[in-house]
């Protein structure tokens, strides 16, 4: 930002690198809030940050604040005056507070009544007096998870000490004092390379002294020059990076001055699972691994440095790794003395809830949900066993001391080891894919197997967080359950899997307290869910609304209708056709709104019109067609089918008046409409479908 006049830089001890992300976004805000509501000009704000320093730029900040002249509320005039017409305490304290006199005064008319209002200018202040108070509200603002005290003034707190303000604007030290620690025109380079304060004369010349002191303040250009490093570096050692998006932005905010140092491990220690060693490398030391050309892990691993490659480094962090592998080692050789299986009674011992008991009765639990899962959707018993399988040791590796070591691994190492069992690639694929989506960006399972499990724990999780009380409320979800919710359906339409959830959800309430009268509730929250799917898929609201405002409950079809409908669309006879559907639903529900359990009668010899002959006929005609239509989900056939009726529609409304005097031809023709529409009452809602 080469026309910056303004620069802060808060000096710190080193901050926790998770805080420093949140603190970026907090200052930008905060400054651009505070400069705003002071009504002082500015062009651009920017926010750097290292371990060490946290610097906001502005860019054109003006020097004075903009003159204004504004209205000011005051009494209502009911109020405003005494019995014998002179200012009453709250006037002459109004006129007070806001050194305004009595002739400056009006009144004006609001939806509360009338009130005293007056113009006031407002004094512009110099930027250089404003700037203080915004860096106070700054150090005081950033949403830290914890914060510090470290002086007996307690003035401050903050993620961790502040040695020094930099503050300087059009060339000039802003005055500025917190907990004895004042202001001026110095930074900190690197902590051990560059070890000292250096004066800043311009704040343009502030990145490359920066930079000359082995500091790359701006945070894009360091994570730019990681990456890059990075990926050379492996290529260099004979392979590719594992690449790692989050640990990458971890480690951005580890150094100042990134360097890339590549090491190497013993061979021997890559006998443990991959995900063990990629583990022990990203979690415990932010390591980058390495994979060769057919796709393995070597033995290479890269570490991102805050200081140039030596010796000593390398042999350091050599020596830091071997340790973790070599308690991995330990715990994996432990592990495997156990089959996954002879694991499965320690859940027992297990808590998974207070109100919801062990995890061993949550594996109970799932595996209901599964029979009745695998009853709705007609799967054969060689598949059924090894869902019941799946499930039996889907939560046994929970018990072994590599996930105790590392919770992230779960699922995973179990699936390894039920490979290293002798157990069936299905089941060991369901170990581990039942967990997902494990995040926002993750996958659903796909295999069947797999499906089933990830669906009898979703709906478990549900059926026990709500019967607890953990209903998300709000944006609040700590039990991920939106996630769960949304995965459920996704997995049933990307699958293929056609199944009435509300019916699975009937069969297994039982299992829980109160089950019962969670079903509708668990429903409208999946529903809801589904609605983000639909409209993720391109449908509009209107075209959801049509297909989810039934008493359907399989999400599969209810998705392919709603891409039907969104297709067929095109077509302009379409909407003609809605018209007269609608024009049918609402004659119908307005007599029914009256007559909710009225018998309509109906007698083909009370036709009198050809009109109605036709409209009836058409459509009896076609009813066996339309049901076979819907029962194979050809749903563009028919719509086609239906548009061949639309002249019939169309001539019934022209030539038939429907609520006839005569009770017995106006329940006729009503019969009719009734029946017309019952063809289609548990597919979709026309009247939902907006005009085009």
């Amino acid at each position: 930002m080469k026309e910056a006049n303004f620069l802060c830089e808060i000096g710190t001890e080193e901050i926790p690198a998770g805080y420093v992300p949140v603190a970026i976004d907090a200052i930008g805000r905060i400054f651009n809030d505070r400069l705003n509501g002071s009504r002082i000009g500015f062009g651009k704000i920017e926010v750097c940050a290292t371990p060490r320093r946290f610097a906001v730029m502005v860019s054109g900040l003006e020097e004075r604040q903009k003159e204004e002249e504004v209205e000011v509320k005051g009494p209502s005039v009911a109020s405003a005056y005494g019995s014998d017409g002179k200012p009453s305490r709250a006037l002459q304290g109004f006129l007070a507070g806001n050194n305004i006199r009595q002739d400056d005064v009006f009144r004006k008319k609001t939806d509360k009544g009338e009130y005293i209002y007056a113009r006031k200018r407002l004094e512009a202040r110099n930027t250089a007096e404003i700037i203080p108070e915004i860096i106070r509200d700054v150090v005081n603002g950033i949403p830290f998870p914890k914060r510090m005290r470290w002086s007996a003034k307690n003035e401050i707190t903050f993620a961790r000490p502040i040695p020094y303000f930099l503050i300087l604007f059009n060339g000039s030290v802003i005055p500025f004092e917190m907990d004895g620690v004042k202001s001026s025109d110095k930074t900190r380079g690197h902590f051990i390379q560059h070890d000292r304060m250096i004066g800043i004369k311009n704040v343009s010349e502030y990145r490359s002294v920066l930079a000359k002191n082995g500091v790359m303040v701006d945070q894009n250009e360091r994570k730019s020059l990681i990456m890059k490093g990075l990926e050379e570096a492996a290529a260099k050692a004979g392979g590719r990076l594992n690449d790692d998006e989050e640990l990458l932005d971890l480690v951005t905010y580890l150094v100042e001055d990134p360097h890339i140092v590549t090491c190497e491990f013993d061979r021997g220690y890559l006998r443990i699972p991959e995900i063990v060693l990629i583990a022990e490398m990203r979690e415990h030391q932010k390591y980058f691994s390495v994979t060769g050309g057919d796709g393995r892990l070597t033995n290479k691993f890269l570490v991102v440095s805050n200081n140039p490659e030596t010796p000593f480094v390398k042999a350091g962090n050599v020596r830091v790794i071997s340790a973790r592998f070599n308690d991995a080692g330990f715990f994996y050789d432990e592990d495997r003395k156990k089959k996954l299986a002879d694991r499965v009674d320690q859940l027992k011992s297990v808590l998974f809830h207070k109100e919801l008991g062990s995890i061993y009765d949550k594996v109970i639990r799932m595996t209901k949900v599964s029979e009745e899962f695998a009853s709705l959707t007609g799967l054969d018993e060689a598949v059924r066993e090894k869902i019941k399988r799946a499930i039996l040791l889907c939560k046994a590796d929970l018990n072994t001391a590599i996930v105790f070591e590392f919770p992230s691994l779960q699922g995973k190492i179990g699936k390894i080891y039920a490979v290293s069992d002798g157990e069936d690639s299905e089941v060991a694929d369901a170990i581990d894919e039942h967990y997902r989506p494990r995040s926002q960006n993750d996958t659903p399972p796909s295999g069947l197997v797999s499906v089933a499990v990830s669906v009898s724990e979703k709906i478990d999780n549900l059926f026990g967080s709500f019967s607890v009380g953990n209903i998300p409320k709000g944006s609040a979800d700590p039990y991920a359950l939106r996630r769960q919710a949304n995965a459920l359906v996704d997995m049933l339409i990307r699958n293929g899997i056609n199944m009435d959830l509300r019916a699975l959800l009937d069969r297994v309430s039982g299992n829980y307290r109160g089950g019962a009268g969670l079903v509708e509730k668990i429903h409208e929250f999946i529903s809801a869910r589904a609605r983000t799917i639909f409209a993720d898929s391109g449908f509009s609201h209107d075209e959801i609304d049509a297909c989810l405002s039934t008493e359907r409950s399989d999400f599969l079809e209810l998705w392919r209708l709603a891409k039907s409908v969104n297709e067929f669309r095109k077509n302009e006879k379409f909407t003609e056709l809605l018209l007269g559907f609608k024009r049918m639903k609402n004659i119908v529900a307005s007599f029914r709104k009256d007559n909710p359990d009225y018998a309509l009668r109906f007698d083909p010899a009370r036709m009198e019109d050809d009109a109605e002959r036709e409209l009836y006929d058409f459509f009896n005609s076609k009813s066996g067609l339309i049901g076979s239509l819907i029962s194979e989900s050809k749903y563009i056939e028919l719509f086609e089918l239906i548009i061949q009726g639309k002249a019939a529609i169309d001539r019934f409304f022209d030539k038939v008046l429907v609520m006839d005097k005569r009770t017995e031809v106006r329940d006729n023709r009503l019969f009719i409409l009734e029946y017309i529409l019952k063809n289609f009452s548990g597919l979709l809602d026309f009247s939902k479908i907006a005009d085009r």
